[in-house]
């Protein structure tokens, strides 16, 4: 039977009566959802929030510890023409207040440690408790026409500076999740793995995938690169999506025989590191392919599963339809033939504007066209990603890239991960100050500039000496949005705690 491609809920609804007891969502805490009940309790809840006085154009913020009712409760607010705002339930009161500046929701729905981690700032907002009611027949609500209200507000990654907020309409999610399902071929007997925080956006685009394509989405919430693969058999997985540095992970833990007993055909990646692709391969027995997307235009470019692949060489595959892509020099014109530019995006699943946000609007969309930020190499109908336009070090008067410094550094056998930050000098203007998390923690000073060295020798084999860093910071451990980015903006303020090689003086310091 056709799928409902208009309304969320809709989708629930039809899935549910192509589907009935199938499992559509599992979960690490042992939830087990068939297509059925997943849209009873989707009905339940929306007829909760609609005695909490939610309807068309309200906002609900959900602070939840994870599980289906985060994803249910933003499927019911969909049914009632509502958006839901999905927050990290572990944010401090600071970060939560700028969120709640930024979206003033008509309702939160909470924990109750949530609620009373954020008793002061949360006094005088309109608070519910999770209760999800059911017993409501999935139907009782009816279908609405609803494609064009918004329905999900998501945060960018914040991974440089604070979030902003984004809202895609229902049809714009429900076109994602049609995307996602044929980059990765989804089938009924498909389970996909996602190990994502249920807060974020990916999750619940897999689930949209999943309930379109009768699939069964499997969600472990939280990546532990140690035993990722014995969790893939576990849960009999055949496909998984991994992003961020989550490959680079699992390439650098030890060696276990879970690495190939596993039944998983295919995995794809935003971000496969180009210098590791192959030994990912060897290692674990499956292709990885790219992927390419951002919180603002849904899915942008994908290897499909029949895709022809160049391993290493990092090309990105093919725009789901009615996605248009151009690149754009740095004098603002647009680039024809092959090429490199920034990268921007027209199509369905782009957002007109950042919520709240003008200014940031202006800078970013112009006549309907996206500026991603990236910049992008196009090869006849091709393209690979090269780096971030402002993620820069500038040496000596040249623009050296962050991300392909840190690259190299992923691809020594010493570091687990990598980021790279400018550092103030006053005869360069600045120098690359690479924060490392190594393999081994250095035990004292001559270790740690034993260990720096080494690992500038082994990004010399892909850097020039003038891109090496010159000092190397090592962590214990990096502070990670939910996509796995590294929160680059906290670093320089706690590099003190950490120890420090400066290998241009030949010593070593603390901060």
């Amino acid at each position: 039977m056709p799928l409902n491609i208009e309304n969320l809920a809709g989708l629930a609804r039809d899935a549910a009566q192509a589907h009935g007891e199938r499992i559509v969502l599992e979960t690490a805490a042992g939830e087990r959802l068939s297509f059925r009940a997943l849209a009873e309790r989707t009905a339940g809840i929306a007829a909760g929030l609609a005695e909490s006085g939610i309807g068309a154009g309200d906002v609900i913020a959900l602070a939840l510890d994870g599980g289906s009712p985060l994803l249910l409760h933003i499927l019911a607010a969909a049914d009632l023409g509502a958006a839901a705002l999905p927050i990290n339930p572990t944010l401090t009161d600071v970060e939560l207040g700028h969120i709640l500046g930024l979206v003033d929701p008509d309702l939160l729905v909470v924990s109750a440690d949530f609620a009373r981690a954020h008793a002061g700032l949360l006094h005088d907002k309109p608070v519910r408790l999770l209760d999800h009611p059911v017993g409501i027949p999935a139907n009782s609500l009816g279908a609405r026409p609803m494609s064009e209200l918004r329905v999900r507000f998501g945060l960018t990654s914040g991974s440089t500076g604070v979030p902003k907020a984004v809202a895609k309409t229902q049809r714009q999610w429900l076109l994602d999740g049609l995307a996602m399902a044929a980059a990765l071929d989804l089938r009924p007997w498909d389970r996909v793995l996602s190990s994502q925080p249920l807060y974020y956006g990916d999750p619940f685009m897999l689930l949209l995938a999943c309930l379109s394509a009768g699939a069964t989405c499997v969600y472990l919430e939280r990546f532990r690169s140690q035993d990722f693969f014995e969790q893939v058999r576990a849960h009999r997985i055949t496909k998984f999506v991994t992003i961020g540095s989550m490959p680079a992970m699992l390439v650098n833990t030890p060696p276990s025989p879970a690495d190939r007993a596993h039944g998983a055909e295919a995995a794809w990646s935003v971000g496969v590191p180009r210098g590791r692709h192959a030994e990912l391969e060897r290692r674990f027995g499956i292709a990885w392919r790219e992927l390419y997307g951002l919180s603002e235009t849904g899915l942008v470019l994908a290897q499909g599963i029949r895709s022809e692949r160049e391993v290493g060489a990092g090309w990105l595959g093919e725009p789901p339809p009615g996605v248009r892509l151009r690149l754009v020099d740095p004098a603002g014109e647009v680039v024809t033939g092959d090429g490199e530019g920034l990268l921007e995006v027209r199509g369905p699943s782009v957002v007109r504007e950042y919520h709240n946000r003008p200014e940031a609007t202006a800078e970013t969309i112009r006549d309907g066209w996206f500026n991603t930020g990236d910049v992008l190499e196009r090869r006849g109908d091709r393209y690979r990603y090269l780096r971030r336009r402002k993620d820069i070090v500038r040496r000596s008067g040249e623009n050296l890239s962050c991300q392909e410094i840190e690259a190299a550094l992923r691809d020594s056998d010493q570091v687990i991960d990598a980021a790279v930050l400018p550092r103030p000098d006053e005869i360069r203007g600045e120098e690359v100050w690479a924060f490392v998390q190594p393999v081994h923690a250095p035990v004292d000073t001559a270790a740690a500039h034993a260990l720096a060295e080494r690992i500038a020798e082994q990004a010399a084999l892909r850097l020039g000496p003038r891109k090496l860093p010159r000092f190397l910071t090592f962590v214990d451990a990096f502070e990670r949005t939910p996509s796995e980015r590294i929160i680059k903006r906290h670093l320089v303020e706690q590099a003190e705690r950490w120890p420090t090689v400066d290998r241009g003086e030949r010593r070593s310091h603390r901060g």
